[in-house]
């Protein structure tokens, strides 16, 4: 009999997780980039036996139950773990934690050269490095749901860290497979991005400077900023040469925070709010009371940690000898802390002509098209930092915000 063919989901709200071709049992879901250089299953229907266990697997039909979170201000007692990490160094405490225990470290992996980022294990703490730091496009997971699926059989400890729907997907997988020694943390996320973008952005830098960009990132702490400064996009040359810009040469984090570019998904996400389904929930606590913290830890970092699970609240008491943890009263600081605690990011109607404006000229030629007043506010800065130099440049506007 002639079977008909089948969506997995509506691609609208497809997160591009990688469960269903995980879970396919024949192998023929492949995860493909679309025109906006994000990844979709493909259905081989000639291989498929219509069993539909990835219809069954996929977290945006069968939703993973969420659970109340506890909410703390935390870091890590290490200066030198701070200054590696993007903010309070509460992930380098939860792997510590598994790798005392003989498990493996899950979490995301980049080639700057190939603009790609992928989800990787390693079983070494001296390997944490590759998997700090922030990530904004997204992630492949490869088969490393399966990978999890075998370990937790072979009852090794395994620590996943990645963003909620690929936390709902590595669990939708397991199905009735014990997760005794299984920790989930999802990143709290703004939204993730395309490696189009991003190659896109990256091209653009180089047309600008001259030289081959070696490496970038998208945050980072500096001897002059420290962590309350630390939202920048960085750049490394092929000289050798560091390029920290300011906020008014930084074009990618206007357009990031500004939700241009995201994933459609992202734009109906269902893992906002307060109930989490990870074990932990980590984030920079941008709403800290500053008046409240030492300006030195203001300056290294400071982590909002949700702990959301009986499991999480267990491990909470061992981790607490290597972080300092401070329970708070979220309502105080939501508004200041995280739109991903309330709801998902909205849709800019910009986003329906982002891609063409990308493919028709490139990067800065999408961002002076729909962001066209800061180009303004670029200019301005330029022609008042040469007449006054830069010092002169911010005491004029601290003037003009008195």
């Amino acid at each position: 009999m002639l079977k008909e063919k089948f969506e997995i989901c509506s691609s609208d709200i497809c997160t591009g997780c990688g469960a269903c071709m995980q879970v396919c049992p024949h192998g023929c879901i492949s995860m493909i980039d679309n025109e906006e250089g994000f990844k979709y299953p493909q259905i081989d229907f000639e291989k498929c036996l219509f069993c539909k266990r990835c219809v069954k697997t996929c977290p945006e039909n069968s939703l993973v139950g969420k659970l109340n979170a506890k909410f703390f201000m935390a870091w890590h007692y290490s200066e030198k773990v701070l200054l590696n990490s993007s903010s309070g160094g509460v992930f380098t405490a939860l792997a510590d934690y598994v790798f005392q225990r003989g498990g493996i470290v899950y979490g995301v992996n980049h080639d700057a050269t190939q603009i790609y980022a992928w989800h990787e294990g390693i079983e070494n703490k001296d390997d944490l490095d590759r998997l700090r730091k922030s990530k904004y496009y997204q992630s492949d997971t490869l088969q490393v749901y399966q990978e999890i699926k075998y370990w937790l059989q072979q009852k090794r400890w395994v620590l996943f860290t990645g963003t909620s729907c690929q936390v709902a997907g590595l669990l939708n997988l397991l199905g009735n497979i014990s997760r005794e020694t299984l920790l989930t943390m999802d990143i709290l996320c703004h939204g993730v991005t395309s490696h189009k973008v991003v190659r896109s952005f990256i091209r653009d830098r180089e047309k600008e400077y001259g030289k081959k960009v070696l490496d970038f990132g998208f945050r980072i702490k500096v001897p002059r900023d420290g962590w309350l400064r630390s939202t920048k996009t960085w750049l490394r040359f092929v000289d050798g040469n560091l390029l920290i810009p300011n906020y008014l040469n930084d074009f990618f984090s206007p357009a990031f925070n500004r939700n241009l570019f995201l994933r459609e998904s992202c734009y109906r996400c269902r893992y906002c709010g307060c109930q989490r389904i990870s074990d932990f929930t980590a984030a920079d606590f941008w709403g800290v009371n500053k008046e409240s913290i030492p300006f030195k830890q203001l300056y290294n970092g400071v982590s909002l940690l949700l702990v959301n699970t009986a499991k999480g609240a267990k491990i909470q008491d061992i981790l607490q000898k290597d972080l300092y943890m401070e329970s708070i009263d979220i309502s105080h600081f939501i508004s200041h802390t995280s739109l991903a605690l309330t709801r998902p990011c909205e849709r800019p109607h910009e986003r329906d002509s982002v891609f063409s404006l990308l493919e028709q000229g490139g990067y800065d030629h999408m961002l002076r098209t729909l962001m066209p007043y800061y180009f303004r506010q670029v200019r301005r800065k330029k022609i008042f930092t040469k007449i006054l130099g830069e010092r002169g440049y911010e005491y004029l506007k601290s003037l003009l915000h008195r």
